[in-house]
């Protein structure tokens, strides 16, 4: 790595020929295209389950926060913190709530801009934060009320100062290291893994680093002593996790294909995107050099043979950083799914996609041709671009908000009753419905007609209706499908089990002359029945 620190937009612009006012007029302009996709449409879908409970969790106080953000979220209180002051300051719209992950993912394109720039040049650098801005995975991100963008932009900035620190030996940089990974180790408990890939690298180039050896231990030892509370946060919770089991799936090897795919983009073109991806990451290990020889287009043989190409591999130390960066992220939630607890999840991975898009970025710049660079760029735009305009155009989330309008224009609260499965959707429909309208959750627990009949009395007693409100997963069944952020719950098939032994239950009990409304919304179906119907 480079022995000397300087001021990476003025230094990097004189190592590839790029003065100073393009490179920050294209990294405006990058910036800018980021930030309009981020923000285009933010508050026009539904909040989901998650964000909503993440929601309610941030409007109660601190000291709330902090005692249910482990057993409620599985995840650190940090994020639900600063939304419950950002909730404060601009309500509780889908828009309000959403856009401070936006505010998160706009930044995080500047930082892999000078994440990239450290490590290579400005090139590498623009491409990165080009990628970045076009990235279906980081816009959608961006777009929940969520932590998973505050993840990204924490993990860019724990590698920003993980590097000065490995290129220089100034105090602050150790400093603003401990705070960020403080802070990242408070936002999300894979925060942890992409500490430790940085300790792996440290420790693997043990000799290089001699004279920092002890200024790093004691930041380190630092940080897991500001860490410790974490435990006590999270342990009761990690406990039932470790016996009980989580709701996520236990991966296989095309798990990681769909992480690597996701990573790239998504939509019609992925396969196309992914696969180029991978060329030009492989790409970005190694520089051709021409020895000899002349091309001949009347004699492509005979140019073949005298033509000589030297490769060699270049970067190896700086490559081998963002391979440990992407690859600790995957692997070692992996390998705990396999063993242990299932935990992989792709967007918990969202801190260790920009390594993939930088080592994408470094096979780009390689690319010396303007024309072959520029079509490179063009096609990457034109996948992506596929993939975006399903993201605009199709629903992502469950339409509770339309649901609700729906329910409210045609219900009578003093006699109807509204039975909605899974009883832990029922806080979707709660944040849009504020009347008076009795709600009822079904257990997916219940099993037989006797459970279910028994259910339906007790909500419907003294009641003449009964809407019906349930939601159907969506499960990706062709890896290379059009993009959806849905995962597939390990009780999809019992879930639609329940809710097709419940309509059959009613179908059977009251006819399907009882039927006066059925309506189907994206993901969700409202049924009405009347029960007085002879």
């Amino acid at each position: 790595m480079r022995g000397q620190w300087r001021n990476t937009l003025t230094m990097s612009a004189k190592d590839v020929g790029v003065n100073r006012r393009s490179t920050i007029l294209m990294l405006t302009l990058t910036i800018l295209i980021g930030a309009i996709l981020r923000v285009y449409d933010i508050g026009t879908e539904s909040v989901w389950n998650d964000e909503v409970s993440g929601i309610f969790l941030s409007t109660k106080d601190i000291t709330k926060i902090i005692k249910y953000a482990g057993p409620t979220q599985s995840n650190p209180p940090l994020y639900f913190i600063i939304l419950h002051y950002w909730i404060g300051l601009f309500g509780m719209s889908e828009g309000a709530t959403r856009s401070l992950s936006a505010i998160f993912g706009i930044i995080s394109i500047l930082l892999i801009y000078q994440v990239g720039v450290l490590l290579f040049n400005t090139r590498v650098g623009l491409l990165s934060s080009f990628l970045s801005s076009i990235s279906i995975f980081h816009i959608h991100y961006s777009q929940e009320a969520r932590g998973y963008s505050l993840l990204l932009l924490l993990s860019l900035l724990s590698y920003l100062f993980f590097i000065k620190i490995l290129e220089e030996d100034k105090k602050g940089d150790y400093l603003y290291y401990f705070i960020t990974n403080t802070v990242l180790g408070y936002t999300h408990f894979y925060g942890l893994i992409i500490i430790a890939s940085q300790v792996f690298f440290f420790v693997f180039f043990w000799g290089k680093y001699r004279l920092k050896r002890i200024k790093f231990l004691i930041t380190l030892a630092g940080i897991i002593i500001a860490l410790l509370p974490l435990a006590l946060i999270l342990r009761k919770r990690m406990k039932w996790l470790v016996k009980a089991g989580f709701w996520i799936t236990e991966p296989d090897f095309l798990s990681i294909i769909y992480t690597l795919k996701t990573f790239s983009g998504d939509g019609l073109g992925s396969p196309i995107l992914l696969l180029m991806f991978l060329i030009l990451l492989l790409i970005g290990f190694v520089s051709f050099t021409k020895l000899g020889g002349k091309w001949v287009w009347k004699s492509p043989l005979k140019s073949l043979k005298n033509f000589t190409i030297a490769i060699k591999f270049n970067s190896i130390e700086k490559q081998l950083l963002l391979v440990m960066w992407l690859s600790f992220s995957i692997i070692i939630p992996f390998i705990e799914s396999k063993f242990m607890t299932p935990i992989y999840l792709t967007r918990y991975m969202i801190g260790a996609s920009p390594a993939f898009l930088l080592l994408v970025a470094k096979g780009m710049s390689t690319i010396t041709k303007k024309k072959i660079l520029y079509s490179t760029l063009i096609f990457v735009i034109l996948l992506s671009g596929l993939g975006l305009r399903d993201y605009y155009v199709n629903f992502v989330h469950p339409q509770w908000r339309e649901v609700v309008s729906f329910v409210k224009i045609h219900c009578r609260e003093e006699s109807d009753v509204a039975i909605i499965s899974p009883s832990v959707d029922q806080i979707s429909f709660d944040y849009y419905y504020k009347g008076e309208l009795k709600r009822v959750g079904m257990n997916h627990h219940l099993s037989g007609i006797e459970e279910i009949s028994n259910f339906v009395n007790d909500a419907s007693r003294e009641k003449v209706r009964i809407w019906l409100i349930f939601t159907q997963d969506i499960r990706r069944i062709n890896l290379f499908g059009p993009y959806c952020c849905v995962m597939p719950r390990p009780n999809r098939e019992e879930l639609s089990r329940k809710n097709t032994e419940l309509v059959g239950y009613l179908m059977n009990r009251y006819g399907n002359k009882a039927i006066q409304l059925d309506k189907q919304f994206f993901r969700i179906q409202v049924l009405l029945l009347n029960l007085s119907t002879p």
